[in-house]
């Protein structure tokens, strides 16, 4: 091949806010032309799917899969052809950044086809003149779309998806309308929690256990009603501007727009002002939106104890004296409308260490003796085993300072110096490997278990709770709990063994 024959590749990027309106295809014809009229080698074209922002590299995997390649040692490509620049990237840092790699590390250079720029420093400076404009097109663009959209919902317009119990055509002018079978859905919400006054997590389980789907297919958790049962959109109102989706929090009151909508409520007035009013209180009444004290979330039966329905674990509350609500382990799951147990699996702190401890009584009054190995030495196989498994860990070790060298993270001197750390390594290991040999290894050593000092550590007062913790969970991997039954089933570790 020709040495001035330059090999180059595509990207291909379609606007988001499409304000152009060149389509893959028509980029890809014009790229066609001009390497053909420019005597290069178009060898590869790298497309983004529809829709996807160039505002950041890292969400872009077509970007990404081309910069890789280029910093390949092969070095596969002499340039990077585009239809305009901004197809490279709406980030003027981010383009800054990649280019900088692509021209002085990897000899790439970046062409637009459509905005010819002279060779030199000149053409250096009106290339960043160009990135700037269409950044600021891009933030201006979406300060615009801010405002029409908070415009809009002034005037009872939607924004957004309809909420379950509605339906909307196609179209900026179409009004939502009641969908029969799924507004009967909320209508129940909104009567089982003011009517009947059950909790958030009742409410959801029911809803599941009938099942009954959310807006997106999905099961129905507290969150879910808690949604359905303060959003205004079921009174005939719009409400906008109120969630912060970066931050995951609610923005100020002030921020928020409610205006009177168009369409037909499911809820009255009176019904949805009574759902909030109980909303506000129990937030009030369980502390929302305030951290848990430290002693709440700690306790040495915590992870110890699961349901016996779901299997998860169950959470530990501190209670409240103000309320008379006792210290418990209670289904997280149930918290959340999760466990098909429709009774709260729940047990109260004392009960449970009372039924652990008649648990390791029980034992004692076996007439088993329980014990555990100890192995004390390791035997040729299992040294060789350790050793394999750490040459496999380098193995991935190698994997990533690659991945880090060819995503710009690490620079090329920084990866040959891992790699020389990692190759001294590999060799240490190997020989290790080569030179390992079998060492007699004695009957293991047996422990016999007190299950008497265990109780003991349990009912001392004076024992802080890691003790009691490591006490226990050196001998049982869990319990499980079945509060219909009233009954706790311990589960011992795997290798305590009875004689």
């Amino acid at each position: 091949m020709p040495k001035s024959l330059k090999e180059v590749c595509a990207y291909i990027r379609v606007s988001t806010d499409k304000q152009e309106e060149l389509s893959p295809e028509s980029q890809i014809r014009l790229i066609k032309e001009y390497a053909q009229a420019h005597g290069m080698l178009l060898t590869h074209i790298y497309t983004e799917e529809h829709g996807i922002s160039g505002k950041k590299a890292d969400k872009r995997p077509a970007f990404q899969e081309m910069i890789a390649a280029c910093k390949d040692k092969s070095h596969p490509y002499d340039a990077i052809l585009l239809w305009k620049f901004s197809r490279f990237a709406r980030n003027i840092d981010e383009s800054t950044y990649y280019k900088s790699i692509l021209r002085k590390k990897c000899n790439v250079d970046v062409i637009s086809i459509s905005e010819p720029i002279i060779e030199g420093m000149y053409g250096r400076l009106i290339e960043m003149v160009i990135e700037w404009s269409d950044e600021f097109y891009l933030y201006n663009l979406s300060g615009e779309v801010m405002r029409g959209m908070t415009q809009k919902a002034l005037q009872g317009g939607y924004n957004a998806n309809v909420p379950i119990g509605y339906v909307k055509e196609k179209g900026n002018d179409k009004i939502p309308t009641i969908d029969p079978e799924n507004a009967l859905i909320v209508k129940r919400i909104f009567d089982m929690y003011v009517n009947e006054e059950r909790p958030l997590s009742d409410i959801a389980t029911l809803l599941n256990q009938n099942g009954y789907k959310t807006k997106r297919g999905g099961r129905f958790e507290t969150r879910t009603v808690g949604y359905i049962l303060e959003n205004p959109f079921y009174i005939g109102k719009i409400r906008w501007n109120y969630y912060d989706r970066q931050s995951n929090q609610r923005k100020k009151a002030e921020d928020v727009i409610i205006s009177d909508g168009r369409h037909e409520p499911i809820i009255s007035e009176d019904l949805f002002a009574a759902a909030g009013e109980r909303l506000a209180k129990e937030r009030l009444k369980s502390g929302y939106g305030k951290k848990r004290p430290v002693a709440s979330t700690k306790h040495w039966l915590s992870g110890m104890i699961k349901c016996s329905e779901c299997g998860c674990s169950l959470g530990y509350g501190a209670g409240s004296q103000t309320y008379k609500i006792a210290p418990h382990f209670q289904c997280w799951k149930k918290g959340k409308g999760l466990c098909n147990c429709f009774r709260s699996n729940n047990i109260n702190e004392v009960k449970a260490i009372e039924e652990i401890t008649n648990i390791l009584q029980e034992l004692v009054n076996s007439g088993y003796h329980f014990d555990y190995g100890l192995s004390i030495n390791k035997d040729d196989e299992t040294e060789k085993a350790l050793l394999l498994n750490e040459l496999k860990n380098l193995d991935a070790k190698e994997r990533r300072i690659k991945d880090a060298y060819i995503n710009g993270i690490d620079s090329l001197e920084e990866y040959r110096e891992n790699k020389k750390i990692l190759a001294s390594k590999r060799k240490e290991l190997q020989e290790k490997l080569d030179n390992s040999k079998a060492v007699p290894q004695p009957a293991p050593t047996r422990k016999e278990i007190d299950f008497t000092r265990i109780i003991n550590l349990i009912n001392d007062k004076d024992t802080d709770y890691i003790t009691k913790g490591n006490a226990l969970r050196d001998i049982f991997d869990h319990f499980v709990w079945n509060k219909e039954k009233g009954e706790m089933r311990a589960i011992l570790n795997m290798y305590v063994k009875s004689r």
